[in-house]
């Protein structure tokens, strides 16, 4: 367990707090509430520690932030299109990334969307190191999307004329989109035949659908 003893002052006691529960709270609190309206002493104050045991461990609001950002990536949905190799069937991999965000979605009472794309509205436009950082995330996923597409057209999933930057960035539009609907009171089946939908329009078709 990752546990870091952190003093509350030269007279108090020392706070002995996992860093590692901590992070997944705040990260619910920064997903649900977006970044510019969660404040260090909130968190503190929450967490039952001080101001100064937070800077203690993680320096600043911005690196306890992306901590809270890598650890949601890591157990998001598309962390299936992550260490695909080159024999990958992608139409069957896009379906169940949509299967399993469209579940995720509906499943979360409190209607949050995806994480990283609230945060991308709320802080793409300022000039800020958190800023660029966000966009790199979006790039690298832009990056990958880009290569599976590439894979497809190269198997013959997809035509050889297909544009697959177009395609790319049509696909993480559609996501964008798909997480401000899933905020209202989407129910599962819906949000499945709308990326169903979305899928084939692209070209992609479930193969037991095809059989």
């Amino acid at each position: 367990m990752n546990t870091e003893k952190v003093k509350r002052s030269s007279r108090g006691r020392p706070i002995s707090f996992d860093k590692g529960q901590l992070v997944q709270s705040v990260m619910h609190k920064f997903w649900e509430q977006g970044y510019n309206n969660v404040s260090l002493n909130e968190i503190a104050r929450d967490n039952g520690l001080t101001r100064a045991s937070l800077y203690h461990s993680f320096d600043s609001k911005e690196a306890l932030f992306l901590q809270a950002l890598n650890l949601y990536i890591k157990n998001s949905p598309d962390a299936l299109l992550d260490n695909l190799d080159e024999d990958v069937h992608v139409g069957d991999t896009f379906f169940s990334l949509m299967d399993r965000i469209s579940e995720a979605r509906a499943a979360d009472e409190r209607h949050r969307g995806c994480m990283v794309f609230n945060c991308i509205n709320e802080l793409i436009t300022s000039d800020s190191a958190l800023a660029k950082q966000l966009t790199d995330v979006l790039e690298k996923r832009r990056q990958r999307v880009n290569s599976l597409f590439a894979i497809a057209v190269k198997n013959n999933e997809l035509p050889q004329h297909t544009d697959v930057v177009l395609c790319s960035n049509m696909f993480l539009t559609f996501l964008c989109g798909l997480s401000t609907f899933s905020k209202t009171a989407s129910g599962e089946q819906e949000l499945k035949q709308l990326c169903e939908g979305f899928l084939n329009s692209l070209g992609f078709y479930r193969r037991s659908a095809t059989q």
